[in-house]
């Protein structure tokens, strides 16, 4: 069996690593446009589509 940690100890080396409020709020940069990956909306309305076309041509 191992030695037994205070939960006292535990809490202050967690404390030691945490980052302050203010570090965990600093804003983000704005990405680059390159960097932004963008949603095709249009794929789903396509792919609906071609779901109908294709299970009324099964029947």
């Amino acid at each position: 069996m191992g030695q037994r940690v205070s939960p006292t100890y535990l809490v202050c080396e967690r404390l030691k690593i945490q980052p302050t409020k203010r570090s965990r709020n600093k804003p983000k940069p704005i990405p680059t446009e390159s960097e932004v990956q963008t949603f095709d909306y249009a794929y789903g309305l396509q792919k609906a589509m071609w779901d109908r076309t294709r299970s009324r041509r099964a029947r």
